[in-house]
C-alpha cells in the first residue's frame, strides 16, 4: 500500500484517542505554539541525542539565553556548558550561536518563514526547517525524525533507507490536510509503543493497519528485516546453523586448542571515530 492510498485519518483518529490529545482537526497549534527560534534552536541541540537531555539542555540554555541576540553574543564557553548533556556540544554551541548571528543580522532578529531560508542558515537540514514551520508558524510541512522515517517503514506505506528520502516520498503522497499533526503523533507512538527495539505491537491501537503488525500476527516476515521475529537456530550451543564457525571468545578458544596459537591482540588496532553532528 503506498501513502496516497492508506488511511492516515483512521491512523490520526486512532492515536489522538490514544494519547489524549484531543481533535487533531482543530489547528494543532492553536494550544501548542512555540516560539520559532527556541524551536529552530532545540531542534539543532536534539541531533543525535536522546529527547531527555535535549529537553534539560534547552531549558537551561533559554533561560539566559532566549533570543537570537542573547545568544549570538554569549560567551561559547558557557554555551557549551549549558547544553553538554546534548553530545557533539562543542560543534553544536558554534552551530547556534552561528545561527543566532545570521537570525539577527539577515533577518532582524525575526526567524524566516519559508523552507528555502531556513535551510539555508548554518547546520539546518530539512527536519530542523519542517520543524520551525510547524511548531513555530503552524505551516504544514512534515518533519521526519528517526521515529516517523521508522514507522512510515514499519506501515508499509514507503522503503526507504534514510530519514530525508522519506520525507520527500510523504511530502508526494500525504495529503496536506494530515500534515501538522502527523510528527507530534508519530513520534509520540515512537516512543511509547512503536520503539526501535522490541514494539509493542499487542497494545499498539493501529497494528490492524500497519503491514508489520498484520505480518507478525500471521507469522509472516514483515516490510523490514529488522523487525522479523527470531527464529531458534539449530547447530551449536549459543545458536548458528550447523558447521558455522563460531565466533567471538569461543572461537578465539576453539582457535587457541586447535592450532596452539593464540588471536593477535586488540591493542594497536585503530579505534573508529564517532561521527560529527549533521545537520538535520
Amino acid at each position: 500500500m503506498n501513502g496516497r492510498d492508506f488511511p492516515w485519518e483512521t491512523l490520526l483518529d486512532r492515536l489522538s484517542a490514544f494519547y489524549r490529545t484531543g481533535d487533531w482537526r482543530v489547528p494543532y497549534l492553536r494550544d501548542h505554539a512555540e516560539d520559532p527560534f527556541q524551536v529552530l534552536i532545540g531542534t539543532v541541540l536534539s541531533q543525535r541525542t536522546r529527547d531527555e537531555a535535549t529537553d534539560v539542555a534547552s531549558a537551561q540554555l533559554f533561560a539566559k539565553y532566549p533570543d537570537p541576540d542573547s545568544l549570538a553574543r554569549a560567551p561559547v564557553a558557557e554555551v557549551e556548558r549549558l547544553i553538554r548533556r546534548t553530545g557533539f556540544y562543542h560543534t553544536k554551541a558554534r552551530v547556534i550561536r552561528e545561527v543566532a548571528a545570521q537570525i539577527r543580522d539577515t533577518y532582524g532578529g525575526v526567524v524566516p518563514r519559508s523552507f528555502a531560508e531556513l535551510t539555508a542558515l548554518q547546520g539546518v537540514g530539512p527536519k530542523t526547517a519542517n520543524c520551525v514551520l510547524v511548531f513555530g508558524y503552524g505551516i504544514p510541512a512534515i518533519p521526519v525524525d528517526t521515529h516517523v522515517h521508522r514507522i512510515a517503514n514499519r506501515l508499509g506505506v514507503v522503503r526507504t533507507r534514510t530519514p530525508e528520502e522519506t520525507e520527500r516520498r510523504l511530502a508526494a503522497e500525504v495529503d496536506p490536510k494530515y500534515w501538522i499533526p502527523f510528527n507530534p503523533l508519530l513520534v509520540q507512538h515512537g516512543q511509547n509503543i512503536c520503539r526501535p527495539i522490541g514494539p509493542r505491537c499487542p497494545e499498539c491501537p493501529i497494528a490492524d493497519i500497519c503491514a508489520t503488525g498484520q505480518a507478525l500476527r500471521e507469522g509472516r516476515d514483515p516490510p523490514r528485516p529488522a523487525d522479523r521475529p527470531r527464529r531458534p537456530a539449530s547447530g551449536g550451543a549459543r545458536g548458528g546453523r550447523p558447521g558455522t564457525p563460531p565466533r567471538g571468545r569461543r572461537a578465539a578458544t576453539t582457535r587457541r586448542r586447535t592450532t596452539g596459537r593464540r588471536p593477535p591482540s586488540r591493542r594497536g588496532r585503530t579505534r573508529r571515530r564517532r561521527p560529527r553532528a549533521g545537520r538535520s
